[in-house]
Formats: structure tokens, sequence, C-alpha cells
């Protein structure tokens, strides 16, 4: 970052702690009943980013055309983990449980409308943890960026243990941990946003995880 331009004020450290509460709060809900899965995560991923964005307001981030191309593959790569991962899954009983419980939430709604939902959950997700609370630990002063880039991860994984499920603690801290890595050597959110929407447009519409029977209806 540039020294002549003043530094965009964080979000509030109240606002974040309440933005992951309620972030926990979704993600039980949402695999408790699997039919509002796609209307809460949606709305309410969307929702935590909005205080996020008086960030890239105040300082517009652009990013190569490598960067973006670097965050798909980032994307698809861990797709292809987490896809590994869930065929081993499936061969255990906790394992075949969550994946039947995905399958369940990510079915809820047409697979058009599903890759469109998609899109404002993982920027409203993306604008709080890797902006919101990893930029904060980014700023000049605060955490070097391998502590900044753990703690964040940990944070982003332990609120998805809301989902009593354990699958998504381990996609995010994939997910997390790639993308931050990305927000980190980028200086941009958006590669870190075209990772976050290759891997759950893979993960969650099409082809799905392995161990899932169906994803999303056609």
């Amino acid at each position: 970052m540039s020294s002549g331009k003043r530094l965009a004020t964080p979000v509030p450290a109240p606002t974040l702690v309440l933005g992951a509460a309620g972030q926990a709060g979704l993600s039980y809900l949402s695999f408790r009943h699997p039919r509002y899965f796609w209307a809460l995560m949606t709305l309410g991923l969307s929702a935590c980013g909005v205080p996020g964005l008086r960030r890239l307001r105040a300082h517009p981030q652009r990013a190569s055309v490598r960067w973006l191309l670097l965050g798909t593959i980032a994307g698809v790569a861990g797709y292809g983990v987490t896809a590994a991962g869930a065929a081993l899954a499936a061969r255990l009983t906790l394992g075949r449980r969550s994946l039947d419980r995905l399958e369940e939430c990510s079915r809820g709604v047409p697979r058009p409308v599903a890759a469109l939902l998609v899109l404002p959950a993982a920027l409203g997700e993306e604008v709080f943890w890797r902006e919101s609370v990893l930029g904060r630990q980014l700023r000049p002063g605060a955490s070097p960026p391998l502590r900044a880039l753990v703690s964040s991860t940990l944070a982003y994984a332990a609120v998805q243990v809301g989902s009593l499920q354990p699958l998504p603690p381990l996609g995010a801290l994939l997910l997390g941990s790639g993308a931050g890595w990305i927000r980190i050597r980028s200086g941009s959110i958006w590669p870190a946003v075209v990772a976050h929407l290759a891997y759950t447009e893979l993960c969650l519409v099409a082809p799905g995880l392995p161990g899932d029977r169906t994803t999303a209806p056609n």
C-alpha cells in the first residue's frame, strides 16, 4: 500500500465478533433446516460483507489477470482436494452422514438458481473474512502475515463448527488458508473471491462431491 494514501478505517472489532457469531448461527440453522439452506446462507453471508465494503470504497483494489487466473486454479485445486477427501469420508459412517446432509442442503433449489446464489454469498463471505478480518490484521504495525493468515483461518473454520458437521470446518481450513494466502500475496480481495466462487460452485452446484448421490436439481 502506498504511504501517500490514507489507511481505510477498519471495521470495528465488535462488528466482526457479531458477524462471526451470526455466521455460526447461520451455519447451524442452515444445516438444521436444509430446505432454507440457500436462503439463509445467501442473505446472511451477503449481509456480513456489507461493513467491509467501505474499505473497498476507500481503496479500490485492482487485480491482474494473472492473479485472477491463479485464484481460479486455486479454487479448482481446492475442489480436487476436497473431492478426494469426500471420497474417503464416504467410507466412514460419520462422513457418509455428513455428505448426506450436505447433499440435502445443496439440492434445495435448481442448479441455475444455486449457481447465481453462490455469487453474493461468496462475495460477502470473502469481504468479511479476507478483507475485514484478515485485512485488519495486515495493517502496518499489526500482526505478521503468517500469524494473521493462521488466526483468521482458524476463526473462519471455528465458525463452521456451528454446522455440527465434520466436513464444513475442514473445508473452511482449506479454503481459508488458500484464499487468505492469495489475498496477502496479491494485495487484492478479488483473486480470493474468484477462488471462493470456483470452489463453492464446484462443491455445491456441479459436479458436486463424490460422496453425494446428487447435487442441486436441474
